[in-house]
């Protein structure tokens, strides 16, 4: 059992205070160890081979998207819709199937207004990816809801990943990896902000760096991407474009 797995598992018994002491001490550390490629990993601007630019000849992409981890989040998605669709954005929404009772009316008017809703796990914890069994067992699951809410993205809880199994979900694009992040559990990094491709068991899963998800515009798909091998490690900067969670 890693070290990350076993915090999550003995976190629940853990005060507060001693959680945020421990988080900081640890954070210190990993500043004056990952200088060079925290907040920014130069290497990560590199674009990859084959790279034609972004639809339209965009200069770049932003996205926006909330991991609604709890039902208290849930409650005010339709005030953040609201809020998003007064200033002109429109964002992607990640909900957590078994967690919480999720909205259908909700679901509804995010589509209806040019919103994405995408999946959030199964249930939010860490055991997604802790073993073979347990994945493939969530994983019926994730698809049946993937099918029935007509989604097509998902985001790992705390961005817990395995880009050797992930392409067994029936999704278009991942949220769950990001450039460089030392601070996340599961701390390893792609090392760029472009989107790339992990074919894995004759699946394509585009798995989208930075949080580059193809919430309006599903023309981003079309442009090249990279195939990602089984050694590179996997993740990206999610906490720099994301919009945020509604928790």
């Amino acid at each position: 059992m890693s070290i990350a797995s076993l915090f999550y598992l003995v976190k629940p018994m853990i005060p507060r205070r001693v959680q945020i002491a421990m988080r900081r001490a640890v954070g210190q550390a990993k500043v004056r160890i990952h200088k060079n490629v925290w907040p920014i990993d130069p290497q990560a601007a590199q674009p990859p081979e084959g790279w034609t630019g972004w639809p339209e000849k965009r200069r770049f992409a932003l996205v926006l998207s909330h991991d609604v981890d709890t039902a208290r989040g849930h409650e005010r998605c339709f005030e953040l819709m609201k809020a998003e669709e007064a200033l002109g954005f429109r964002s992607c929404f990640n909900f957590v199937p078994e967690g919480y009772t999720v909205s259908p009316e909700l679901r509804r008017e995010l589509t209806e207004k040019g919103f994405d809703v995408g999946v959030h796990g199964l249930v939010h914890d860490s055991k997604l990816f802790s073993s073979r069994k347990i994945f493939e067992e969530r994983a019926l699951r994730i698809n049946y809801y993937l099918k029935e809410w007509g989604a097509a993205g998902f985001h790992s809880p705390a961005t817990l990943r395995n880009l050797d199994w992930i392409g067994e979900l029936d999704i278009e694009y991942d949220g769950s990896t990001f450039d460089t992040d030392p601070f996340e559990p599961q701390p390893d990094g792609v090392r760029t902000i472009f989107p790339f491709v992990v074919c894995r068991r004759s699946s394509q899963l585009s798995a989208l760096s930075s949080q580059l998800l193809t919430t309006t515009d599903r023309r981003i798909n079309q442009t090249p991407a990279i195939n990602s091998s089984a050694s590179q490690p996997s993740g990206f900067p999610g906490r720099h474009s994301d919009g945020g969670q509604a928790s």
